[in-house]
């Protein structure tokens, strides 16, 4: 017997966008009329953004499915019936408004990311490498926003007003982002070909960019990221006398039953040995400086200087790493970078790895008893207070170091 496959017209599904829009605009009713500040200003700002797909439609001629539209304005409409209550009365509601909510931002970074990668031959990112980029793009985010809600709870404590964005603590965070992750993953594994003809209507629109005059980097802004490996004489001695100062503390320091810091000493010292493998030539480096930089917390333990280890600092010596990644992806792997790309790359893997770190220590000290986040002298609002302020170092650390390398790359 032949089963018949349901298949609902795009007509459907632009009505029930249109159904799901009226409605979120009754909720912006109600929150007036109740004067709650929270869900006017959340219904507001969703409704807005469901007439993004129209706009991008009739002014960048962005040819959106409507299945596409549909999503975006479900994931919207499901968000605004959490601030309803539905948060404080289904536990599982949040986690699949998070779900679907970071598949519309998974999907978004892969659309843009795809198209300027089959616009310009300067960039080229194999599918194994978009994966990866995606999940850190979109959990990236998810600490962006968990900041987003932070920030805007101590506003509103200091104002005395109800806060816009509301955090449930300090598990509700975390979950968010495991299913930010859930959601990125979605998408990335098998979600990427309904995105294609959006992909290759945005390629189009960036090749009437360049004919109207405006023309991708060019090879010399491109070398200027490749020009970071160095072959000096000088650069070499520094970054060799560094590499083994910290070769030789971090064997004292595993002695001493110190491991964490010394994971990024080992870290350091990989990404630094591979062009000189590479190339079997010891004198190429990277600059002894973004070698420095990146060790910075490892110094703040030896040298016993607490500011050093300070979770900015640390922060910025991991957008460090990510920029030395970028850098040797592009050398050593089929992946090409442009520098503006390569900025990017170290904004999002800042945020996206201080989302990851916060949850493996989570899990760690759930599941094997380890006390890396749940510290038992702590209360959990204090532990929340704590990694919220982590994740601010983060997203400060990247957009500082986004600007300073963006800096250096057209110096």
């Amino acid at each position: 017997m032949a089963v018949r496959r349901f298949d609902v017209s795009p007509r459907r599904k632009r009505l029930a966008s249109r159904l799901l829009q009226v409605a979120i605009g009754a909720i912006l009713v109600v929150g007036l009329f109740a004067r709650n500040l929270s869900v006017v200003v959340n219904a507001a700002l969703a409704l807005g953004l469901t007439f993004v797909p129209a706009v991008l439609e009739r002014d960048y001629r962005l040819q959106l499915d409507a299945s596409v539209t549909l999503w975006i304005t479900l994931a919207l409409f499901l968000h605004m019936l959490g601030m309803l209550g539905f948060y404080d009365e289904y536990w599982w509601f949040d986690h699949v408004t998070h779900t679907l909510s970071a598949s519309i931002v998974a999907a978004g970074g892969y659309v843009v990311t795809r198209a300027v990668d089959e616009w310009t031959d300067d960039l080229y990112l194999p599918s194994r490498f978009m994966f990866v980029f995606v999940l850190l793009f979109t959990l990236g985010l998810g600490v962006f926003w968990e900041v987003l809600e932070f920030v805007a709870r101590i506003g509103a404590d200091l104002l005395g007003l109800e806060p816009v964005l509301i955090q449930y603590g300090l598990e509700d965070s975390l979950l968010d982002l495991l299913f930010d992750t859930l959601g990125a993953v979605i998408v990335a594994t098998f979600a990427t070909d309904l995105f294609s003809d959006v992909v290759e209507t945005l390629t189009d629109r960036l090749d009437e960019y360049r004919r109207g005059g405006r023309a991708p980097e060019d090879r010399n802004a491109v070398a200027s990221l490749e020009r970071l490996l160095r072959t000096d004489s000088v650069n070499a001695r520094l970054s060799w006398l560094l590499l083994a100062f910290l070769a030789v503390a971090s064997v004292s320091g595993i002695a001493a039953g110190e491991l964490l810091p010394w994971l990024l000493v080992a870290v350091v010292l990989g990404l630094a040995l591979v062009p000189a493998l590479a190339y079997r030539d010891l004198g190429a480096m990277l600059p002894w400086p973004l070698l420095l930089l990146a060790s910075l917390p490892v110094l703040g333990t030896v040298f016993a200087r607490p500011w050093l280890s300070s979770g900015l600092v640390t922060y910025v010596a991991v957008a460090t790493i990510a920029l030395v990644v970028a850098l040797e992806l592009h050398l050593f792997t089929p992946v090409l970078m442009t520098p503006r790309f390569a900025v990017l790359f170290v904004v999002v893997t800042t945020m996206g790895v201080a989302g990851v770190w916060a949850v493996g220590r989570w899990l760690a000290d759930l599941y094997l008893g380890t006390q890396l986040l749940l510290d038992p002298t702590l209360t959990d609002a204090e532990i929340e207070s704590r990694l919220m302020w982590e994740f601010v170092y983060s997203a400060t650390a990247g957009a500082v170091a986004g600007l300073v390398f963006e800096w250096g790359f057209r110096r």
